[in-house]
C-alpha cells in the first residue's frame, strides 16, 4: 500500500517554524542559507507531516506536527520519529519519501524501505542532457516521440530514474543510467506504469514503477517489487 500527498507552498501555515519543528529539523533549517531552499525544505516537512497526519486518522490517532520529528538517515532518506509511544507503534514499519520542485512537495509512505517519489515540473532541459543521462534504449524512445511530447517523456524517463535511485538509496551517487526506465503512456491524469530495469553492478531487488501528471509537474513512484 502507498498512501501519498502533494502540496504547494500556500499551505505552508503562517505560524513560525520553530512552533512545529523537532529541535533537530530546526538545527538543520538554521543550516541553509538560500531562502529557496529553505522554502522547499520546509515544505517538503510540512507535507510530510501532513501527509503522516491523515494517515494516523485513518487509524483513529491523532497526532499534533510537533510531536513528529523528520530527520535524514545516513543515507539520505527521511526517518519518522513521534513522542507518543501509540504513534510510534502505528508507524513501526512505514518508510517516507520527500520530493520537492517549484514550489510543489510531493510525499509518500509505503511499507517498505524501498520506496521513492519524485516530482518534476514539465520545462525544455538542454538538447544534450538525454545524451548525458539516459541509455541508448532511453533515447530511442525520445527520439521517435512526437515533438510535442518529447518534453514530458524527457521529463518523465529523468524523475523515473531519480524515484528508483531514491528507492534504492543510492540518489544521485552513481551514474543514473544504471537504471533504465520505459515509460507507458499515461492520460487523463491517471497513473500509468513505468518498468524499471538495474544494472546488475547495482546488486538492486526489483523495483515497480508509476508516473502521472498534474497540473504541468510529472510523478513518479518507485518501490520495491513484492
Amino acid at each position: 500500500m502507498i498512501t501519498w500527498l502533494i502540496q504547494t507552498e500556500r499551505d505552508l501555515p503562517t505560524l513560525a517554524p520553530s512552533a512545529w519543528l523537532s529541535l533537530p529539523e530546526r538545527e538543520r533549517l538554521a543550516a541553509l542559507r538560500v531562502e529557496k531552499r529553505r522554502r522547499e525544505w520546509l515544505l517538503g516537512r510540512w507535507t510530510a507531516r501532513r501527509l503522516i497526519q491523515r494517515h494516523l486518522a485513518e487509524s483513529g490517532l491523532a497526532c499534533d506536527p510537533r510531536d513528529l520529528q523528520i530527520v535524514a538517515a545516513p543515507s539520505g532518506a527521511p526517518t519518522i520519529g513521534a513522542l507518543q509511544p501509540a504513534v510510534r507503534a502505528a508507524l513501526e514499519g512505514w518508510h517516507l519519501t520527500i520530493s520537492h520542485s517549484q514550489g510543489r512537495a510531493f510525499c509518500a509512505l509505503a511499507r517498505t524501505p524501498a520506496i521513492g517519489a519524485d516530482i518534476e515540473q514539465v520545462a525544455p532541459r538542454h538538447p544534450a542532457f538525454a545524451g548525458d543521462y539516459f541509455t541508448p534504449i532511453e533515447r530511442a524512445a525520445v527520439a521517435t516521440a512526437p515533438p510535442e511530447r518529447r518534453e514530458l517523456l524527457i521529463t518523465a524517463i529523468w524523475s523515473a530514474k531519480e524515484a528508483a535511485l531514491k528507492a534504492l538509496r543510492l540518489g544521485l551517487s552513481v551514474d543514473t543510467r544504471r537504471v533504465e526506465c520505459r515509460v507507458a503512456p499515461a492520460s487523463g491524469g491517471a497513473w500509468a506504469t513505468v518498468a524499471l530495469s538495474c544494472d546488475p553492478i547495482l546488486e538492486a531487488p526489483p523495483l515497480r514503477g508509476w508516473w502521472r501528471v498534474s497540473e504541468g509537474y510529472v510523478l513518479t513512484l518507485a518501490v520495491g517489487a513484492a
